[in-house]
């Protein structure tokens, strides 16, 4: 293995693989590309503890035993066939060509926006975005939320609680639809609302504009709502757009396989990889699909860590995924399936505790905790599995 690893992007799937080397003896420096000034640090605070207080502590990641040479720059295409990244310096503008043995793509995602948007909607992606729309919202002000996915709905919890009076809309019934299946809707509402939120489910939007007092909305009902900011929160899509010359993309998408190798015309790519919620890879079904989360991010950071060092495989287990509602810790265990059926499996009122099991018929059986730590802490070491180690061939 020579010293030529490149990574563009650094995320949390990129600090994972970092960790996993280290632990792995790789000494050998690895060059890290990433326009963010910021970086690294932990995303997932951004919409919680981040934005709360702006506490640098809450977001940092420390690469200090990495060995990690890092380009403040932005990836703006790949040579395959002269190995290496093409970047634009931050500040001058430098062109940089960054040669390298072996890719690892860890760019990420970057915020969807709804195609009549108009540019001074606030996203929240950065850092930069959380400090922005920390200093231009405050108590009293109202906010107009558009998505009630996992950003949404955090944002929501963390700006009611600093006395911001915020809406959220959605098209969907309710909130957190597509990762929780569509359960526990009726719950995470009622919470939303004690929280002080006003939720609007199963609305269209017809446009969005800015006036001379604020933003307007207006709903498909012919309603229009009126707040000091919209914040949009529509979900993501990966960050491929430095790829369209690359011959890396497939119909758009960036595809890997198994071991995290980029596939294009049905076969893997000699030493370019691409790891977390840029990486679109097959499911069960034979169609294209993308796991935006922590977890998952770490999970292919490491695996491709040890595909690349020789190293036998971690123990993994099912898919795990976290957020925050209105004060409260909702955790995900397994794939919850829209059609199984929710059973409350225990449950402690006093400390707005509950543990919910999905079953059904066609898969694993998957749970849904609330504030409930220790027994979804269980859940994940009963689930954990010894994989065999995919090493380099």
């Amino acid at each position: 293995m020579s010293d030529g690893i490149v990574i563009v992007g650094a995320s949390v799937a990129a600090t994972a693989f970092l960790e996993r080397a280290r632990e792995c003896s790789y000494s050998g420096t690895v060059t890290v590309i990433d326009h963010d000034l910021d970086a690294p640090y932990d995303r997932p605070p951004l919409s919680k503890a981040y934005l709360d207080d702006g506490e640098v502590e809450s977001i940092s990641v420390d690469w200090d035993d990495f060995s990690v040479r890092f380009i403040r720059a932005e990836a703006t295409g790949v040579d395959l066939i002269a190995r290496e990244v093409e970047a634009r310096e931050v500040g001058d503008g430098a062109t940089l060509r960054v040669p390298f043995d072996n890719l690892v793509i860890a760019s990420g995602a970057q915020p969807a926006r709804l195609p009549f948007e108009p540019q001074g909607t606030v996203v929240l992606r950065s850092a930069a975005d959380a400090r922005a729309l920390r200093g231009c919202v405050g108590e009293g002000n109202t906010v107009t939320i558009i998505g009630a996915g996992a950003i949404g709905v955090e944002l929501a919890s963390s700006l009611s609680r600093n006395g911001v009076k915020v809406t959220v809309l959605d098209r969907a019934s309710g909130p957190l639809e597509r990762l929780l299946g569509g359960h526990l809707k009726e719950e995470i509402t009622t919470w939303l609302i004690e929280a002080g939120v006003v939720p609007r489910w199963d609305v269209g939007i017809e446009s969005v504009r800015e006036t001379d007092n604020g933003w307007e909305v207006a709903l498909d009902d012919g309603e229009v709502i009126s707040s000091d900011i919209v914040i949009s929160a529509v979900g993501a899509r990966p960050a491929v757009g430095w790829l369209t010359e690359s011959g890396l993309l497939s119909d758009g998408m960036l595809i890997v396989d198994e071991l995290g190798a980029v596939v294009t015309d049905g076969q893997a790519q000699r030493g370019v990889y691409a790891i977390g919620d840029v990486a679109t890879r097959f499911d069960e079904s034979g169609r294209p699909s993308r796991t935006e989360s922590w977890s998952a991010a770490r999970e292919q950071g490491i695996g491709l860590a040890n595909h690349l060092f020789d190293s036998e495989a971690e123990p993994t287990g099912a898919s795990y995924f976290w957020t925050e509602v209105a004060g409260r810790k909702v955790q995900v265990v397994g794939q919850v399936s829209p059609t199984g059926v929710v059973a409350l499996d225990s449950t402690n009122p006093d400390r707005n505790r509950a543990l919910y099991r999905v079953s059904d018929a066609s898969t694993d059986d998957s749970w849904i905790g609330v504030n409930a730590q220790p027994q979804i802490a269980r859940l994940l070491m009963a689930s954990m599995t010894a994989p065999q180690s995919d090493t380099l061939s």
